[in-house]
């Protein structure tokens, strides 16, 4: 019956891909649609067919291999998303399940997958390290018969799916509601992901179509700390040195950067400055129950691998050819904006 259960809510992404993205949660609190944000077409229909695959797998009975290459398998949303795709996995007792750690490079990234090709595995859940760079490797994975989903990070190629947080709708939420605590008025600062990073940059664009509605609100300065904690606290002090209580509020690209930004400037002795990180990881989440930090966007990480899990086992069962698709097809997760109020909200089981 559990197994009935899971075939079903496999439906649902399925549905998705052929039939408009009907997985896609609505668009709400009134963010602005930009073009390049939603992937609602379904891939393949330009003429209306989608190539078949012969010898599909029996997604219940035949061997079957499944590789995870996080960017970095210590990272916490890195273990949370293999927790989720984890979990969705045993209900599948034929299924080899294998991590692969990425260690921060596409080129680590791409050899794997090479080596994952040679061994001849099924499918392959992917969180990117760059775009551009791990494009190819994921092509030559799709025409091997190997479909690709990636978490998060895509990659410059149409591949058999992306299971993402609403990056730029989230950085506009956080945008509106900094906006919102400031009255409409004061001075930002932020701190920046590694430049070309995707997930930084749409991140940055919500974020600038909030700040665009604001005009008597300033950013002063904008560094990158490339996703890093101590980088961020680094950043942060040379602002504070430079702008000092002229700083009324601070946006950060991730969590671990907001949180270096938040030990910096109580260090040094700044009470009223708001900072806002992104992801919603356990130590955020215990940052701003401590008053370090003001805010996050929360994405439940073990919900967004279990759904990337569930559409790779879709496409097992499926004689659906990935490698013919024109577009990606694309699920997006629900953000949830965090804060003192509703922190209590996420739950232990709910903290990565």
């Amino acid at each position: 019956m559990i197994k009935l259960k899971k075939l079903l809510s496999g439906v649902c992404a399925f549905a998705m891909v052929f039939s408009l993205a009907a997985c896609a949660p609505a668009n709400e609190g009134n963010v602005p649609v930009t073009e390049g944000t939603e992937n609602t077409e379904a891939a393949g229909e330009e003429k209306g067919t989608v190539a078949v695959k012969e010898n599909s797998k029996n997604p219940y009975a035949d061997p079957i291999k499944i590789g995870w290459i996080p960017t970095a398998a210590s990272e916490a949303n890195g273990t949370a998303w293999e927790k989720g795709i984890k979990q969705e996995l045993e209900y599948w007792s034929n299924v080899e399940f294998n991590t692969f750690d990425g260690e921060k490079s596409s080129d680590t990234q791409n050899a794997i997958i090479a080596d994952l090709i040679a061994q001849e595995y099924d499918g392959i859940i992917l969180q990117a390290w760059n775009s551009d760079a791990s494009a190819q490797a994921v092509a030559d994975a799709e025409a091997a018969g190997i479909p690709v989903v990636c978490i998060n990070i895509d990659v410059n190629t149409p591949h058999a799916g992306l299971v993402a947080m609403t990056d730029v709708e989230a950085g506009y939420a956080i945008g509106q509601r900094m906006a919102a605590d400031l009255n409409g008025k004061g001075n930002v600062v932020v701190i920046q992901a590694t430049p070309g990073a995707a997930r930084g940059e749409s991140l940055e664009q919500g974020f600038q179509q909030a700040m665009a509605e604001y005009p008597e609100i300033t950013i002063l300065d904008e560094q990158t700390a490339e996703w890093n904690m101590e980088k961020a606290n680094t950043v942060m002090q040379d602002f504070l040195t430079t702008y000092g209580d002229q700083i009324d509020a601070v946006f950060a690209h991730n969590d671990q950067m907001a949180e270096g930004a938040g030990e910096a400037v109580r260090n040094a002795g700044y009470s009223d400055i708001m900072i806002w990180g992104a992801n919603g990881e356990t130590k955020a989440l215990e940052y701003i129950e401590e008053g370090i930090i003001t805010g996050t966007v929360y994405t439940n990480c073990y919900d967004q691998g279990a759904t990337a899990a569930r559409m790779l086992m879709m496409y097992m069962g499926s004689n659906i050819d990935t490698s013919s698709l024109t577009q990606t097809p694309v699920i997006k997760m629900p953000p949830m904006t965090v804060d003192i109020e509703n922190v209590g909200e996420i739950t232990e089981d709910m903290r990565w």
